[in-house]
C-alpha cells in the first residue's frame, strides 16, 4: 500500500510540478518585473497568514482516518472527517476574512503599498481555499487515496498555468494573476470536497 501510495503522490508532484513550471514561466514572460514584484508581495500577507491555519487537525485527520478505516470504525472515520473539514473550513474562512479586512494596514503600513490593499484582499482567500485542499489532501491521505491527491495537485496546477495566463492577456495584469491564483483554489478545493 505505501509502495503504491508514494507512486501515486510521485507522479501527480512530477506532473504538477512541470504544469506549475510552465505557468510561472508564462506568467513571468507576460508581466512586467514591477508587476512581477507586486504579485509577489500580495500574496505575501496571507501565505503568512496561513502559518496561523495549521493546528495539528491535518494529521490528526490523517492518523484517525487511517487508523479508524483499518479498525473498519466507520462511524469513527465520519466524525474524524467531519469534524477535521468543519474546523478547517471555519479557521480559513475567519483567517480569509481577518485577512481581507487587515488587507489596507498591511499594505499601507508594512508593505508601504496603499495601491495593492485590492491584490492582498483577492489573495486573502488563498487562506480558505488552501483550508479546503488541505482538509481534502489528508481525507484522502487517511485513506490511502494517494491518486485524489494527484489529481488535486494536477488539477489546481492546470487550472493555475490556464486561468492566470489567460487573464493577463485579457489586460488584467497582477489583478488577473492573483484573481487566476485565488479562482484555481477555490475550484480544485470544491472539486476535492466533492
Amino acid at each position: 500500500v505505501s509502495a503504491k501510495g508514494g507512486f501515486h503522490l510521485f507522479w501527480g508532484l512530477a506532473i504538477s510540478t512541470v504544469i506549475s513550471a510552465v505557468g510561472t514561466v508564462l506568467v513571468a514572460r507576460l508581466l512586467s518585473p514591477t508587476e512581477y514584484g507586486l504579485f509577489a508581495i500580495a500574496l505575501m500577507a496571507p501565505n503568512l497568514i496561513i502559518l496561523f491555519r495549521d493546528w495539528g487537525v491535518n494529521s490528526a485527520m490523517i492518523k484517525y482516518t487511517a487508523q479508524y478505516a483499518s479498525e473498519n470504525k466507520t462511524a469513527n472515520v465520519k466524525t474524524i472527517l467531519v469534524a477535521g473539514l468543519l474546523f478547517e473550513l471555519v479557521l480559513g474562512l475567519s483567517l480569509s476574512f481577518i485577512s481581507f479586512f487587515l488587507s489596507g494596514f498591511l499594505a499601507t503600513n508594512i508593505f508601504q503599498r496603499p495601491d495593492i490593499t485590492p491584490l492582498v484582499q483577492i489573495a486573502s482567500f488563498t487562506i480558505f481555499a488552501g483550508a479546503l485542499q488541505i482538509a481534502t489532501q489528508s481525507a484522502f491521505t487517511g485513506y490511502e487515496k494517494m491518486e485524489f491527491n494527484s489529481i488535486t495537485m494536477i488539477s489546481l496546477s492546470t487550472l493555475k498555468t490556464v486561468l492566470a495566463p489567460l487573464l493577463v492577456i485579457i489586460g488584467l495584469g497582477v489583478f488577473g494573476v492573483i484573481v487566476g491564483t485565488t479562482i484555481a483554489l477555490l475550484i480544485t478545493g470544491l472539486i476535492s470536497i466533492l
